[in-house]
């Protein structure tokens, strides 16, 4: 018989979970996916699913209550979100055992005293959970060890892997420039209790005076000018790659020098009023190129585990992985401040109760 592997998952913050509801009907020694062959017991893709919905269940409950959400498009994408949901938690297993059967190419390996602080993590998580809640979200001390075994090999790999990246970029790629702006908005304002009041035809005409009016008195003094009219000022770092913000303000800002005050600019929505502060901001353009690098290790990543997919057969048992529903809601409840586990990478909470709503 071949051997089962175990769906991998980041362990989220709701370490701890401790769930009320039905019965588990799920078989957990029903096959759930085979990779490359290997058989992925549908038992722990049930638990990491489920466990996966208590997570979103603790933020978005919150906002839509007992509302269906799971049923709805959340997404835009076509799909409810329960679908959604599973479809990511079954692309991850393929994902993160990939990374594992790939580990001796680069060197990575679990040590004694990480899979000992993953032992323990494993006993915290089984007694921190009633056996209701252990029952219901189908865990067991394997599940929980096979899973931060395998989110520890995550992290060592993609650290491995984003060392490949070339870290080294130029001033001239990562170059900001840095102005001052003050937005008016040429459509509504918002009234004393809040709320949002479309500017009539008259009211736009007066607001257009007002705005030429600000921005004679910018041109002398543009912070004591801003405040005067209440408005807020902001800054916004740029570079050659801009595509975020309003055109021509940046078109206008490109042709400017340190301490210059624009006319008023304009899109279809609102009305600008800039100062150029600094045409090359050292501390932007030095966040910049953190984000560069940032970006080039996300995108190698991606990259290497695509090949690794590409070249592996993956088939999720979908007669079996349908029977994964989330039907009940979770309610998430953090009775102590978490502290993390840097050996495992686990978010160990002291003191966490899910119930059913």
């Amino acid at each position: 018989m071949k051997a089962k592997r175990l769906l991998p998952l980041l362990l989220a913050a709701a370490m701890g979970a401790s769930v009320l509801t039905g019965c588990n009907e799920i078989k957990a020694d029903a096959v759930g996916a085979t990779l490359n062959g290997e058989e992925i017991s549908l038992g722990f893709m049930n638990f990491m699913a489920k466990f996966q919905q208590a997570v979103y269940d603790g933020y978005l409950g919150s906002m839509y209550g007992t509302s269906d959400y799971w049923s709805q498009d959340m997404s835009g994408n076509g799909s409810d979100m329960e679908t959604t949901v599973k479809d990511q938690v079954a692309e991850n297993i393929e994902q993160l055992y990939l990374l594992e059967d790939h580990m001796s190419d680069y060197g990575v390996e679990i040590t004694d005293d990480e899979m000992s602080a993953i032992d323990e993590a494993a006993d915290k998580f089984m007694s921190d959970n009633s056996k209701v809640a252990i029952e219901q979200i189908g865990a067991t001390k394997e599940y929980v060890k096979e899973m931060l075994r395998l989110d520890t090999i995550q992290t060592k790999m993609n650290n491995a892997i984003g060392a490949e990246v070339d870290t080294e970029v130029s001033d001239e790629e990562a170059a900001q420039k840095t102005f001052s702006y003050v937005k008016i908005s040429k459509t509504s304002t918002t009234d004393a209790d809040g709320k949002t009041v479309e500017y009539t035809d008259e009211q736009k005409k007066e607001l257009e005076n007002t705005v030429n009016e600000y921005a004679k008195k910018a041109q002398a003094d543009f912070d004591g000018a801003a405040q005067e009219a209440g408005y807020t000022v902001s800054t916004y770092s740029y570079g050659s790659d801009e595509s975020n913000f309003a055109k021509d303000v940046i078109a206008a800002a490109d042709s400017m020098q340190v301490g210059d005050i624009s006319d008023v600019l304009e899109d279809d929505n609102n009305y600008y009023i800039i100062r150029m502060d600094s045409t090359f901001d050292e501390q932007a353009t030095a966040n910049k190129k953190t984000e560069i690098v940032k970006q080039r290790k996300t995108d190698h990543y991606k990259e290497v585990c695509d090949g690794y997919k590409k070249d592996a057969k993956y088939e999720v048992n979908k007669s079996e992985w349908k029977k994964v529903k989330f039907d009940d809601l979770f309610s998430i409840k953090q009775d102590a401040p978490s502290s993390t586990n840097s050996t495992t990478g686990t978010d160990n909470t002291s003191s966490t109760d899910t119930t059913q709503n």
